[in-house]
């Protein structure tokens, strides 16, 4: 049984981002083009439109963050009916240093029903603008499920 001291423990100890960037995936576009030359279908959202986020609904959203701040990455399948799932595989940092070494995402316990690699948190430890390039997993099918791997380059401004 948990004592309240260790459940104050653990509930101070889960995360809590400010900024959150939502991935979602038509999991049926990704498959129809068999993972290549992705361009479309793969929107990105974010809470930060107050502070001066562009590009929602697209792959090449441009989050603005005060330094500092937790920033929370999720994805979901559009057609989640289906059975497909989206996970984050990684990150890759291809210009400026918003993240740092400090900073750079973390892949988190799942939300929910979530499956393992769909959450992930990072934080913004530096001023300034930064391209990243975000890898996920897409695995369409319930017989005879196949993976697509895709990856694109959003940005992030630390102010």
């Amino acid at each position: 049984m948990m004592s309240a001291s260790n459940l104050v423990l653990v509930q101070t100890a889960v995360l809590q981002p400010q900024a959150f960037v939502t991935i979602a995936v038509d999991t049926a576009y990704v498959a129809s083009q068999q993972g290549q030359n992705i361009s479309h279908g793969v929107y990105m959202m974010d809470n930060q439109v107050s502070n001066g986020s562009t590009n929602e609904g697209q792959m090449e959203l441009s989050t603005v963050v005060p330094v500092g701040s937790l920033i929370g990455f999720n994805t979901v399948p559009i057609n989640p009916g289906s059975g497909d799932t989206v996970i984050i595989t990684g990150f890759t940092v291809s210009q400026g240093s918003v993240f740092g070494s400090q900073g750079y995402p973390q892949q988190q316990p799942p939300i929910g029903t979530e499956p393992v690699g769909a959450y992930w948190i990072g934080q913004a430890m530096n001023v300034g603008h930064q391209t990243y390039q975000i890898q996920i997993k897409v695995t369409v099918g319930q017989l005879r499920p196949i993976s697509y791997y895709v990856n694109w380059d959003p940005f992030i401004t630390a102010k």
